[in-house]
């Protein structure tokens, strides 16, 4: 006996985007044309090495499918939507909604955003971290994420060793 009880009502037709929502698609496959060829061609090279090391197609197949799936986002195109709501990310038919009250610290980076879920991200955040491109002008990006992110923090890259020396030592 199930608890469930099935609607009987038929699902709502998409509707349109409302006046205001920020919509655009991102396929670095396609959009990065000049140096996109490089994650395919390592995917191969993986395949052939672990071919050449093992000596199984099997082996080698299943290594080259695992980097493939793992590599999914920049080998598919997704569509990032900003609304009042949150973000909403849709890639392979699945719809992933990121509320902005869940977002505690973001990355400004040259060719996107990384949000982050914890005030003070560690190592390990960068795993569970979203990164969103730039639309092609990032201020429209930008603008929407100070006004619905009073509340987070913007973390700033990691200074490289060479640029916190930058003072000459004298002996």
């Amino acid at each position: 006996m199930s608890s469930t009880i099935r609607s009987t009502t038929p699902p709502l037709p998409p509707q349109p985007v409302p006046a205001g929502t920020l919509r655009w698609r991102s396929w670095p496959l396609v959009d990065q044309p000049a140096w996109s060829w490089v994650v395919p061609l390592a995917i191969l090279l993986v395949g052939v090495w672990v071919y050449v090391a093992d000596g199984g197609w099997p082996l080698a197949i299943g290594a080259a499918a695992a980097l493939a799936v793992s590599l999914r986002s920049f080998l598919l195109p997704a569509t990032f939507e900003v609304a009042t709501l949150g973000l909403r990310r849709r890639a392979l038919g699945r719809i992933r909604i990121l509320p902005w009250q869940a977002i505690r610290s973001y990355q400004r980076r040259p060719s996107g955003v990384f949000l982050f879920q914890n005030a003070t991200p560690t190592p390990f955040d960068w795993l569970n971290s979203l990164f969103v491109p730039f639309p092609p002008d990032p201020e429209e990006l930008l603008i929407p994420l100070r006004m619905y992110l009073p509340h987070a923090v913007e973390v700033r890259p990691e200074a490289r060793e060479s640029d916190r020396d930058s003072t000459p030592t004298h002996r």
